[in-house]
């Protein structure tokens, strides 16, 4: 479908216990996706997560080892600012209550309608253009794409490596707050070590791209964009 040929730049996580749904759902999936990954609980989604740090999440609740919702649960704890679905047969008040209350966008009751999905997938696009509209003019003729990684400089386009992108995408969300080092780690590199040399050299080619005043060092705590 050509209203969603965005998402062949992105990529999904999928979490579901039950081998043939897993299958079934993850062969829709690649339709739509540049990456599907797939995981049959909580724990191995968790560890997906970090290894390939995913632009969409979509899991069951009920599963053994991890649940849906601690492995929602963990990826808030961490920092994660991933777009998730929940894909479940359970219908209780309660439950839906509280994956609401954990930041889930969207909710789709088993047995899975691929309109319920399309819906889904609308309503991730449709929140990327919103996040594009408020958050891609900073000053000074620049211009940001966050979700293609390009940055527009007095007309001139600049594209980012992958981890340039993602630290900007995270300071780009709350431009008063500045995040710690931890943070910055986790999501941008997920489950791999980052070094200070590391950070301080993607951060100077940052700085290269947007010019030397929007990235800051708050000395001991982390990085902030002005």
């Amino acid at each position: 479908m050509k209203k969603f040929e965005q998402l062949k730049e992105k990529s999904i996580l999928l979490v579901e216990d039950e081998s043939v749904i897993r299958r079934n759902i993850a062969a829709i999936l690649e339709h739509f996706f540049k990456e599907v990954y797939s995981a049959e609980d909580g724990l191995e989604g968790l560890d997906l997560y970090e290894k390939h740090l995913p632009d969409l999440m979509m899991t069951d609740l009920k599963m053994p080892n991890m649940d849906g919702l601690e492995l929602i649960e963990t990826l808030l704890a961490r920092g994660s600012q991933v777009y998730t679905i929940i894909v479940s047969a359970h219908t209780d008040t309660e439950l839906l209550l509280e994956a609401i209350h954990q930041g889930v966008d969207r909710y789709i009751v088993k047995p899975i309608d691929e309109e319920k999905m399309f819906e889904s997938f609308e309503s991730y696009l449709q929140k990327l253009e919103r996040e594009n509209l408020d958050k891609s003019i900073l000053e000074d003729g620049l211009e940001v794409n966050i979700q293609k990684g390009q940055v527009l400089k007095e007309g001139q386009l600049l594209s980012l490596s992958r981890k340039e992108n993602l630290l900007l995408k995270l300071l780009m969300q709350d431009r008063e707050r500045t995040y710690s080092y931890e943070e910055i780690e986790y999501n941008v590199w997920g489950s791999q070590s980052m070094s200070l040399c590391a950070l301080r050299t993607v951060v100077r080619d940052l700085r290269k791209a947007l010019g030397k005043g929007y990235v800051i060092n708050v000395s001991g705590v982390g990085y902030s964009l002005t």
